[in-house]
This record gives C-alpha cells, structure tokens and sequence, in this order.
C-alpha cells in the first residue's frame, strides 16, 4: 500500500464562539492541510497520483477569508475543518484517505475515513 501526501496552504481568520479562552475573539492562522491519498497500483510511469493533481485542490480551501462566514454550519475548529475539506476532496479524487489541518507548528487535526 502506498500513501502519498501533499501540504497545501492557506490564509484565513476565525472565531469560535462561545470558547472560554482567547480563541472566542477573531484571530487568524496560516494553515497548512496535508491531504493523504492511498492506493496500490501505479501507473506506466511508476506514479500513484500526480502531485498535481493533488495541488489543484488548493482552489477547494477558502483563502483570506474570514472562516465563519465562508462555512456557514461547520465549525472552524482544527477538527470541523479537517472533516469539512476530508469530504470536499474525497469528492474530488476518490483515493483520499485522510486530511490534516495544522493550525500552527505545534496544534493540528487529522480526519481519516474509517
């Protein structure tokens, strides 16, 4: 089995309401979401899926915007987002596996399928 990983990348700004901590005033994140495909066949050329393909779904992540405005009933937490773009992606290329949203260098989420 082989699994192949991109980090893709992506600006925005949040809240989460209701949080007791800082976290319930607007604040803003460089966040990098590692999409994960898996498969066992590669093609002619010894490839599992293009990493170009893959860095297409860039496009898919809602860049300088503010989180919860853009995704209205999803919470903007690093585990909401990492389910939210787990199911946009698998729509897209069927051989995603898991997504993972960093919110930083030390905090992150991973949504895999089960």
């Amino acid at each position: 089995m082989y699994k192949l990983t991109k980090r893709l990348k992506f600006e925005a700004a949040h809240r989460i309401p209701g949080h007791p901590g800082k976290c319930d005033r607007l604040h803003g994140h460089t966040y990098f979401v590692d999409v994960e495909v898996k498969g066992t066949d590669l093609d002619a050329l010894g490839i599992l899926i293009d990493f170009n393909a893959l860095k297409a779904l860039e496009k898919l992540l809602p860049d300088h915007t503010y989180l919860n405005d853009e995704l209205p009933g999803i919470q903007t937490t690093a585990e909401g987002l990492s389910r939210h773009f787990y199911e946009r992606f698998k729509a897209q290329i069927p051989e995603v596996c898991a997504v993972t949203v960093h919110e930083g260098p030390n905090s992150w989420c991973r949504f895999e399928e089960a």
